[in-house]
């Protein structure tokens, strides 16, 4: 049965669209005037020597879709339709080899047909792929000025980073392993991952951005994920270089004010109402952290540690003071889970508390399910959760001064009581 005309056409303007959107980007690719190494390889290569244009690439996505087409009547003509294009590239592939140039638009070119011939069954995932094609092609000197500026230690730190979130961490158990139920191996993985990701982002941002962007910048977006995270990496780099002792501290700050909103948030999405009893303190512990970072922020711009000293830029993958972390935290959840088998379930606060000590995400969240269901009341909830934000305060102080120095400790350390202290004056006065 003969597919819809409508089908086709629509197909065929998927195929066409695919191919000239390709082309486009490969004529704007040779038209733009090289500079460089490139310029001084290929000085006589220009549009008049490119044998592939948008009318080309058009045409080769349209033979993949005719190919497609074809070989639902007669199969092997879809099979003559690929290895034609195929025998294009080949060709195309022995000139580039003479002239010594790259492959990449005849590498696009069979990407393409193949497009084209898929246009046929899914056009949409075609289009998603063409344009993840055109994004790699047209990223080609963005890659190229970024791979001469790495130094070999970032290439291969880069990897190890995705060798332990890519590798390592799915294969972690995901269940506790010890007679407690305390030590969950994926857990801790993650969160050694975390601050590892963390100070890997840090350090590629200082380079780009300088230090007091760069780790400025770090600290917003890392709050968003794991303010503790974000603690223990920056102490790590302001007992490394005290210099930017005040910039870490703005990130540190900076991040733990990003984490009393998120807490806000996630509480909302499971319990509006308690959210509304919360709004008040956490508000107040954000908006102080934010104005204590702010602080920070002006007092590392007059510190100029530009001028002071060079930042010594070393590894980009720092396991070692995310393995010392991850060992504390393990601790942590023991002491929880001993606690809780001590006092049971009565003793909300105490286990809020202690809870809070490894990660507040999860108390929020066990207590926000409660409140919703009616075994917690309102105001019980709210006490307990900002107990347990402040435990979390509490600790991060303490990583400060443990990993960070007296001087960072102190720093930290006065952001965020000001912020805990203010927000459970208003609780209290609530």
């Amino acid at each position: 049965m003969a597919p819809p005309l409508t089908d086709l056409f629509v197909q065929l303007g998927y195929a066409l669209g695919i191919g000239l959107l390709i082309g486009l980007e490969r004529s704007v690719s040779v038209v733009v005037p090289r500079t460089g190494q490139e310029a001084d390889a290929h000085p006589d290569r220009d549009v008049a020597g490119e044998t592939l244009g948008m009318r080309s690439f058009a045409v080769l996505s349209v033979v993949g879709y005719a190919s497609a087409l074809a070989g639902e009547r007669y199969a092997p003509l879809a099979l003559v339709g690929l290895l034609g294009a195929t025998a294009l590239v080949v060709a195309m592939y022995w000139r580039a080899s003479v002239e010594q140039i790259g492959i990449t638009t005849e590498t696009a070119a069979l990407g393409t047909v193949l497009l084209g011939f898929l246009c046929r069954t899914e056009p949409r995932t075609a289009v998603v792929l063409a344009l993840a094609l055109t994004l790699i092609l047209a990223a080609k000197r963005f890659a190229w000025d970024t791979i001469r500026k790495m130094r070999w230690v970032e290439l291969t730190d880069t990897l190890k980073l995705l060798v332990l979130g890519l590798i390592v961490l799915p294969l972690l158990p995901a269940e506790p392993v010890d007679p407690w139920g305390a030590f969950n191996p994926h857990t801790v993985g993650l969160l050694v991952f975390l601050i590892s990701g963390v100070g890997f982002v840090g350090y590629f941002l200082t380079r780009i951005l300088g230090a007091r962007r760069g780790l400025g910048l770090t600290g917003i977006v890392g709050g968003l994920t794991s303010s503790t995270a974000v603690t223990a990496s920056m102490a790590a780099d302001a007992r490394r270089q005290p210099e930017l002792t005040s910039i870490c501290a703005f990130s540190t700050v900076a991040a733990n004010a990003t984490m009393f909103g998120r807490v806000l948030v996630v509480v909302f999405l499971v319990n509006a109402d308690l959210a509304r009893d919360l709004a008040a303190p956490l508000g107040t512990m954000m908006g102080v952290a934010a104005c204590a970072a702010g602080v920070l922020w002006v007092r590392a711009g007059r510190s100029r540690p530009s001028e002071g000293a060079q930042v010594a830029f070393k590894n980009p993958f720092s396991v070692g003071p995310a393995l010392k972390f991850a060992l504390f935290f393990a601790a942590i959840l023991f002491l929880v889970r001993f606690a809780r088998d001590l006092w049971g379930d009565q003793g909300l606060f105490l286990a809020a508390a202690l809870s809070g000590l490894a990660d507040v995400d999860a108390i929020t969240l066990s207590i926000s399910e409660q409140t919703r269901g009616g075994i917690l009341p309102l105001s019980t909830g709210s006490v307990g959760i900002a107990i347990a934000v402040v435990s979390n305060s509490v600790v991060k102080t303490g990583i400060a001064f443990v990993s960070g120095g007296r001087r960072f400790g102190i720093v930290v350390g006065t952001g965020l009581g000001l912020a805990t202290v203010s927000g459970l004056l208003v609780a209290m006065l609530a």
